[in-house]
């Protein structure tokens, strides 16, 4: 992902812990100078599902739901 909204950009990277047995899409937002983690979908190979974490206060619904798709279409799953 690679989205501007109210003057912040938002991308995406993945990550991976495979001794902790997870991958994840994580979300950073860039506003000029300022750059933060704000958000990641994690999926679990221990309980086999995705979940949210929101690290920001406030996100968007429509880039929520554009890290969730893209998570999805991203982290393959057994």
């Amino acid at each position: 992902m690679k989205k501007v909204w109210a003057g912040w950009e938002y991308t995406t990277t993945t990550a991976r812990d495979n001794v902790e047995g997870w991958v994840a899409l994580e979300m950073t937002r860039r506003k000029g100078a300022t750059g933060e983690r704000a958000a990641r979908v994690v999926f679990w190979d221990a309980e086999g599902q995705f979940s949210l974490e929101l690290i920001v206060r406030e996100l968007p619904l429509s880039i929520v739901e554009e890290l969730i798709g893209e998570a999805k279409a991203t982290i393959k799953v057994r």
